[in-house]
């Protein structure tokens, strides 16, 4: 028991534990994909604007000077012009290189000198033919500088054309990739997170890492490929406003960004979320947490075994010196049981007995108040005061004649029955009733069916029960309305049901409609009395028959009680 206690709350611990831990991370997750990245390349992007941009502008600036397009219509007779115009470029805003190549000669003016003629089949010339072809008025590309002992340098390649837009050249300016790459380390030191940039065809172009970090670069980046493969997509269908976070397939979180003026994708990357160390701070403070208790409840439950198996053996003790003593009082109790069973049967023929000789005299006592109140010389005081004991009179026969029915239901054997015809009985307790109802100007509908319906139960208690509900209805039905006593075939069962048009029964009221001495919220309609008996006695009645009763109330319309029986046949 020990052990398996102990493997469940070790397995507890470590579920929860697991459960805070994903929950943890995902919101730290969430937080960072939908905040802290898209805040960080809003910043980034900012600060590239600024020191990136400049060298674009200048570019701009000096494929659109005048001084360019006029010396080089004028057939750049004055070569230490433009030579002169490209070191003012370089010294004025610090570039690493700036550069002219006229598409006329050829040439490759640079600040120092004229450094070769350009030519369509030389590889590194290409990156010129490709400008010139370019629909756009600039690109930017990574290349070694030849004027600067081969350096990588960045270039921005800006495309010079006169007034009707035919190519003149390309000139601009070039950044040392090292100065850049410092530019990236700074934004990494100031984020916090790794930033890349990607050309428009996927290629890495700068990132921010340091240079033992290089040689593994490609490798590390091939869970972008998926990334960018949509990315690059949308891209060649023209749309720029291109940004998004994601979570890499190596667990790493990135946010991808389209730079319209450089052309790149900015891809700010932050390898982890953070959440290992709060796995292992929740999981060992858990752990301790699980041991602690563990002890205490091993403690406590040692403890409370061995008091329970000191209290056991004095018990068993106990018990046996008990064990005499209740053999020899056994039989002192089967007296007392066979003296209690008398003296119970003895209070059931007392009750009977003061019920019975109480009947007699109430009735004729209500027979006479009866007689009084249609007498005519009564004066209307006197009629009031024969009323009121009229009333009175027939309350107290009511409750007499429950508590006949109650006495004899509780000492009749299994009640005889008989092959009863529904239809006849349901009559003759109507017929009974009908005094009751017209003393209230109630008129008693019968819904009979034409053809004879049959059940097994006793007569006298039968009608008795019928008798029950049909009072009660007319007890709570105000004058002048309608009790419809119904009868009907249905589900294999033969029914018995009345109506009135009383104030209803209160839903939460109903379930307790049936137990004795039940006095709910409806009163009758013209100060009658209740016992709480009646459906009492009427349920002991229908359920020693093998039938059900049941009720189907709506306040403020009405209810309706209901008796069933299973469907028999005249033979039985």
């Amino acid at each position: 028991m020990l052990i398996r206690l102990g493997v469940t709350l070790f397995v507890g611990f470590l579920v929860a534990s697991t459960i805070s831990y994903l929950v943890s991370r995902n919101s730290i997750r969430q937080s960072i994909l939908k905040n802290d990245l898209p805040l960080s390349s809003d910043n980034i992007y900012s600060e590239v604007q600024r020191d990136l941009f400049q060298p674009i502008l200048i570019s701009s600036l000096m494929a659109n000077d005048t001084f360019v397009k006029d010396w080089i219509q004028q057939g750049e007779i004055n070569e230490t012009a433009i030579l002169n115009y490209l070191k003012h470029i370089q010294e004025r805003y610090h570039t690493l290189t700036s550069f002219f190549v006229s598409d006329r000669t050829r040439k490759y003016y640079h600040a120092d000198r004229v450094l070769k003629i350009v030519k369509e089949d030389n590889p590194i010339d290409k990156w010129f033919f490709r400008v010139r072809a370019l629909t756009t008025d600039y690109e930017i590309n990574v290349d070694p500088d030849m004027a600067n002992r081969d350096a990588m340098t960045i270039f921005i390649n800006y495309r010079i054309l006169d007034k009707d837009g035919n190519f003149l050249g390309a000139t601009g300016v070039g950044l040392s990739v090292n100065a850049v790459k410092i530019l990236m380390q700074k934004y990494r030191e100031r984020y916090q997170r790794d930033v890349y940039f990607y050309d428009r065809e996927g290629k890495l172009v700068l990132h921010s890492l340091d240079p033992e970090k290089e040689a593994a670069l490609v490798v590390e980046h091939s869970h972008y490929e998926s990334a960018l493969r949509p990315f690059l997509t949308q891209l060649e269908k023209g749309k720029t406003d291109i940004n998004f976070s994601e979570v890499t397939p190596n667990g790493t979180l990135a946010h991808f960004r389209y730079i319209p003026e450089l052309n790149w994708i900015l891809v700010i990357e932050q390898i982890s979320d953070g959440t290992q160390p709060i796995l292992f701070q929740s999981f060992g403070i858990n752990l301790l947490i699980c041991i602690i208790t563990a002890a205490i409840l091993f403690a406590i439950i040692r403890k409370t075994v061995l008091r329970y198996q000191q209290n056991l053996a004095s018990r068993n003790r106990e018990l046996q010196q008990k064990n005499y003593h209740i053999a020899s009082q056994a039989s002192k109790l089967t007296e007392a049981n066979a003296k209690l069973e008398e003296l119970h049967k003895e209070k059931d023929e007392f009750i009977g007995i003061i019920v019975h000789d109480l009947k007699n005299p109430l009735s004729a006592a209500f027979g006479v108040s009866e007689i009084l109140a249609e007498h005519s010389t009564l004066t209307e005081e006197a009629r009031e005061q024969v009323g009121y004991i009229s009333l009175s009179t027939r309350s107290m026969l009511d409750h007499v004649d429950a508590l006949l029915r109650l006495t004899e239901l509780e000492n009749v054997a299994p009640f005889p029955l008989g092959i009863l015809n529904v239809n006849k009985v349901v009559r003759e307790v109507v017929g009974e009733y009908e005094f009751q109802a017209n003393t209230k100007h109630i008129s008693i509908t019968l819904k009979i069916p034409s053809s004879d319906l049959w059940v097994s139960a006793n007569e006298q208690w039968l009608g008795s029960a019928l008798g029950n509900l049909l009072s009660n209805a007319i007890k709570y039905s105000p004058a002048s309305s309608e009790v419809i006593v119904s009868v009907q075939a249905l589900d294999g069962e033969n029914q018995i049901s009345v109506s009135d048009n009383g104030e209803g029964i209160p839903i939460n009221e109903q379930p307790r409609l049936f137990r004795k001495f039940e006095r709910l919220s409806p009163r009758p309609t013209e100060g009658e009395s209740s016992n709480g008996l009646g459906l009492y006695l009427v349920k002991r009645i229908v359920e020693r028959m093998n039938g059900r009763v049941g009720v189907n109330s709506v306040p403020g319309k009405g209810s309706t009680f209901w008796i069933a029986f299973p469907q028999t046949s005249p033979t039985g």
